[in-house]
Formats: C-alpha cells, structure tokens, sequence
C-alpha cells in the first residue's frame, strides 16, 4: 500500500512539473528547434494572417503560395472563428490553447488502447508529449503541424473504439467511421504528408470484419471528402501551393539513411518496452539467417554513398537530417570522422528498425512511407517523423507494448533528455 502510494505521488510531481515546464516555456518564448523564434518559421505565420487579413479567402486561397507549403485550411478557420487573428499575441495565444487538446486526445487514445492500466500511469505516459521540443515549438509559435496531430488523434481514438467495439450497432458503426473518415481526411487538409491517415484508416476497416455495406459507406466518404482537394489541386496545377522544396523533383539517396536514425531514435525507447528483452531480441535477429540479406543492402548503401555519391551533405547544415547529423556536427570537426561515426550509425539503425518491425508486413508499410518521403524532400527535417510516427508506433503499430511504472519513467527520462539536448543545441 506505502509503495502504491508513492508510486502515486511520484507520478503527480512529474506530471505536475512536465506541464509547468510546457507553459514556462511559452511564457519565456522558448526556442527548443530550429523552427521557432520570432525570425523562424513564424516570419511566414505573420504573412499567412497577412494574406488573409488582408483578402477574401477565395483570393488569400490564391496568394498562400507566399507564405506556405501546406494547405490553407487552418487560416480559413482562423480568419472565420479566431477573434485574435490579427493580434501577434493574441493569435500565438490560441493555438497555444488549442495544442493542449492533444495531451487530452492521447490520454483518451491511450485509455482506449491500455483499458487495464492504472489512470495515473497513463497520465504520466501522457505528460511526456510536454517534452516533445516539435510539439512544444508548434504549440508556442503558431505553427501548423498541430492541428493535423489533432485530426490524427481523434482519428485513431475513434479507430480504436471501433475495432475495439463489441455491441456493433449499425448507428453506432456509422457514426465512428463518419468521425474516422472526414477527422482522418482532415489531416490532409492540415498537411499533405498525413496522406499516410487517411490510407491506415481505410485499410483497417476494410481488413476488419465487417459487413460489405460499411466498408462501402467509408469509401463514399473519403470520395466526398477529397473533392475541396480536388478543387485546390485544379486552381494550384498541383498537390501544393507553391513546392518550394521541388518534392519528387530529385531523389536525395543520402536522407534514406539520415531517415533511418530518426526511425531508429523513436522505436529506441519503444524496444525497450517490448514482451522480449533488447538482448534477445537482437539475438533472434542475427540467428535468422535470412536477416544477413538485408544487412547487407545496408552495407551496400554505404559504400554507395562512400564511393560514388557526393558527400558534401555530411558538412551541410542546413539540409536536416535530425538528432545524428546535430551530433556529428557538434562532436566530429574531422571529416574523415564524421563521415565514420554517420555511416555507422546508418547500419546500427537499419539493423535496430528491421529487428523492431518484426516481419510485420503493416509496421513496414508505414516505415517504407517516411522512407519514401526521405528520398523525394529537401531538406528533410526530424520533426517531418516526429511525433507523427510516435503515435502511429503506440497505437497502429502490431507490437506488444507493457506500460509498467519503470518503462514509462524510461520514456519520460528518455525525451526530457531530448529537450533538454535540444534546447542546449539551438539555444548556443
């Protein structure tokens, strides 16, 4: 009963100062990546409220090209519904507010998915998107990557509930997949590369067992809901206001690597928390012998890039490349030995990502897609994975997962360290 007790009261400290750390923050204009600040990416916020401040939506539809790359959903509802939209504070203010809706959401998303565990272990788990430094940094600078976490969680809270459903009544079957439908197509409308939802949703449903009429009805509504996209693709020339970043224009083979190490930094604390340890899972691994292939294809790609492809991404800082390429920035002046230590950590990562998927044809489907996205985008920043595949790991993912009070400390000393690291890193 005492260490009950205190298992308790530990969790409330840490969850109490998990939330204070979040709105000190805010209050002192945290800078936790490279994102934030007044001279960040809020300069093209700023010009967004311009455009629509300034013009009917139809035309700000039109000039959004200025100042973004993504859909112009969230200032339309702004413009219509924020009464602060023209107030730097005032608007900075209420997407502040509206990002804490996503603490709530996970709760809710992780009650579903752990209906056994002890509320106050998944309040604690919850209170570690407080140390995100991409949540925060979105949350503090009005940015636009939040909203779209807010459509993915409410759409996989209404997924679970209904592969999780037991009286399947057709009303209640209808409801949640009208929620899934239009809260996972919604994601689009937010940002492009949360296509990935839409197709989950639509592929969990179709694969589950239910009756050919609601798998139709889901159909028809992700048809009716893409037709405003439609609209935007007919007035844009194509699936972006203005691509900026020249997507699916050239093939960057060296992000394939730099992917993999922030694939393999998320799944790291997941791994830990699996039904088998780290040691033998790795064991297992290199005991099937077919794994050798795929190791490999990973030493193959390495002496690609080592031999026959232009290094000068190893010394450029402005091109991404996540928690790795900032290390081997910081800590390796040498080229020879940055170039060591990056490679490196391309097959430790390759090896950790294909033991943690297992074989498992649903998990590789969504590792292939960020994969994907790597190799098509410059540059390629970590927050474009993080904490979009989090939650797909925690609630999509077919893994084992065990919430004990120590793995979930894990977890929470784990991404306090990364914050910690990360405001160190773009603080100096």
């Amino acid at each position: 009963m005492k260490l009950r007790i205190n298992y308790h009261i530990l969790s409330i400290l840490l969850i109490v100062f998990a939330v204070f750390s979040f709105f000190l923050g805010f209050h002192l204009d945290e800078i936790s990546m490279g994102a934030g600040g007044y001279n960040g990416d809020f300069k093209f916020v700023k010009k967004s409220i311009e455009i629509f401040n300034n013009n009917s939506i139809k035309e700000a539809i039109l000039l959004f090209s200025e100042s973004s790359n993504r859909p112009p959903l969230i200032y339309i509802l702004h413009k219509i519904f924020n009464p602060f939209f023209d107030s730097t504070i005032g608007f900075r203010r209420v997407v502040f507010l509206i990002s804490l809706s996503i603490p709530v959401l996970l709760f809710l998303c992780l009650k579903e998915r752990f209906k056994n565990t002890d509320n106050i272990l998944l309040l604690l788990f919850t209170s570690i998107i407080f140390f995100n430094p991409f949540f925060r940094t979105s949350s503090f600078w009005g940015l636009e990557e939040n909203y779209a976490y807010i459509a993915l969680l409410i759409s996989l809270l209404y997924l679970l509930k209904l592969l999780n459903l037991k009286e399947k009544s057709d009303f209640s079957i209808y409801l949640k997949l009208t929620i899934i439908a239009f809260s996972s197509s919604l994601c689009i409308y937010f940002d492009q590369k949360f296509l990935l939802v839409p197709l989950i949703c639509l592929s969990s449903i179709i694969n589950a067992n239910y009756l050919i009429k609601f798998k139709i009805y889901i159909i028809f509504l992700y048809i009716l809901f893409s037709i405003p996209y439609l609209y935007l693709i007919s007035i844009w020339g194509g699936i972006f206001p203005f691509d900026k970043y020249n997507i699916g224009n050239h093939f960057y083979t060296h992000h394939i690597g730099f992917a993999l190490t922030i694939i393999a930094f998320i799944m790291l604390p997941f791994i830990l928390i699996t039904k088998e340890s780290v040691i033998k899972k790795f064991s297992l691994f290199f005991k099937d012998k077919t794994n050798y292939y795929l190791i490999s294809i990973i030493f193959i790609y390495i002496i690609y890039l080592t031999f026959f492809y232009d290094n000068s991404f190893i010394e450029n800082r402005l091109d991404g490349g996540g928690v790795i390429k900032k290390l081997s920035l910081i800590f390796f002046e040498n080229i020879l030995l940055r170039k060591i230590f990056v490679y490196t950590t391309f097959a430790f990562a390759w090896i950790l990502v294909i033991s943690f998927l297992n074989k498992n044809s649903k998990n590789f489907s969504i590792i292939l897609y960020f994969v994907l996205i790597s190799l098509i985008t410059r540059p390629f920043y970590q927050e474009y994975l993080d904490p979009f595949l989090f939650f797909l790991i925690l609630f999509i993912f077919e893994i084992q997962l065990y919430l004990k009070f120590k793995n979930v400390i894990l977890f929470y000393l784990y991404f306090f360290i990364f914050l910690i690291g990360s405001k160190i890193y773009y603080g100096y």
